[in-house]
């Protein structure tokens, strides 16, 4: 009879003491006698009573302490410390609902050829009762990879084997080191599978309730420009080229306007949208190519995300960016010449059609 899977959930820790245990626990409880969960915190560097705190966790943790070097490198620690066919993450301020990994890893016994599954995320505020579900597409996860991060870290259950050949998390990203690991995985092909009853609860309290808008912007431009490079050198990254460029069109002209605290890099995404359009271009002018109803819908969406992003902010775009949003309405004329309430309503019924639906009335965290 064969041993049942191991998973290794590491969840790293910085002055969480506190909530720690609830952490683990929801960790542990995902033992069943068909899976086999080994837990694994790595405390960064805590000046809280973490220590005290992890010496009650029982012998079944594993706790190692380390002087603080970031959020990257405490994963990275759990994972070298990992003997788990498959990785988690799990933040010490988090949890995980009932049955989660089992149903993770059955999705991974009934499409053996899966390299990750992404499941779905509730946020719960401090002193809140009400619950928000973060909306998660429902396929081609690469494709949206040029848009933006997926799902928060713990999400995922991603194969070890994939996690070595991706390199583990850079270090040297102060944010945004998620983002990036997924990014690798999905430019190594990973095939991506969904878990849509699985959930993960984000826990928003006093912590972690404010963060620096402007820091976190600025790493999702460094994302935008990582997944430039990708598109242009790597021919099979994503498995749709022209939903690929669309999408990362649309992340470059958000970056750009949000990124108006920082002039230099706001052009670069400008620069990158232009270029970006370029690329559709020239591939819509060679031919769209055969492909599905969902795929279509996909590129249908970041057209028009690109369109109504460029209404209220077209008098503040260059020459070359103007141009560039008039070759999209030009490529599309059947979304370019829509009235902008036609479009709105237009993106948003593309964006519901995309995710999976919200089993939970759930309202979307958006």
């Amino acid at each position: 009879m064969s041993a049942a899977p191991l998973v290794s959930v590491i969840i790293p820790s910085y002055n969480y003491g506190p909530l720690l245990p609830e952490a683990v626990a929801s960790a542990l409880s995902q033992r069943t006698d068909g899976l086999d969960v080994e837990v694994i915190v790595v405390d960064d560097g805590s000046t809280d009573n973490t220590p005290e705190v992890a010496g009650t966790l029982g012998g079944g943790v594993v706790y190692i302490r380390q002087k603080n070097q970031g959020l990257a490198a405490a994963r990275n620690t759990g994972l070298r410390a990992a003997r788990g066919d498959y990785a988690a993450f799990l933040d010490a301020d988090d949890l995980y609902a009932e049955h989660l990994l089992a149903g993770q890893v059955q999705v991974f016994a009934e499409n053996p050829d899966l390299d990750m599954v992404i499941c779905r995320c509730v946020e719960k505020k401090e002193g809140a009762g009400v619950l928000h579900m973060w909306p998660l597409v429902s396929s081609h996860w690469d494709v949206h990879s040029c848009h933006a991060n997926l799902a928060p870290v713990h999400c995922h259950l991603t194969r070890m084997g994939l996690v070595r050949r991706a390199g583990f998390f850079d270090t040297a990203l102060k944010s945004c080191e998620d983002h990036d690991f997924w990014l690798r995985c999905h430019g190594l092909g990973a095939r991506v599978g969904v878990n849509p009853l699985g959930l993960v609860i984000y826990r928003k309290h006093g912590d972690n309730m404010t963060h620096n808008a402007e820091r976190m912007f600025f790493h999702d431009a460094l994302m935008h420009i990582k997944v430039h490079g990708m598109l242009a050198d790597l021919p099979a990254y994503p498995s749709d080229k022209l939903g690929g460029w669309l999408a990362h069109a649309a992340a470059c002209l958000f970056s750009t306007e949000v990124m108006a605290f920082n002039k230099n890099m706001s052009d670069k995404m400008q620069d990158l949208f232009v270029q970006a359009v370029r690329h559709v271009a020239s591939m819509v002018r060679g031919g769209r190519g055969e492909t599905d109803a969902q795929l279509l819908r996909i590129r249908s969406y970041y057209v028009a995300k690109c369109l109504l992003l460029a209404l209220p902010m077209e008098e503040r775009l260059a020459p070359e960016a103007v141009r560039a949003v008039m070759i999209l309405r030009h490529l599309f004329p059947e979304i370019g010449q829509l009235a902008p309430q036609t479009l709105e309503a237009r993106t948003a019924k593309h964006y519901a059609r995309l995710c999976l639906s919200n089993p939970l009335g759930l309202r979307r965290a958006d």
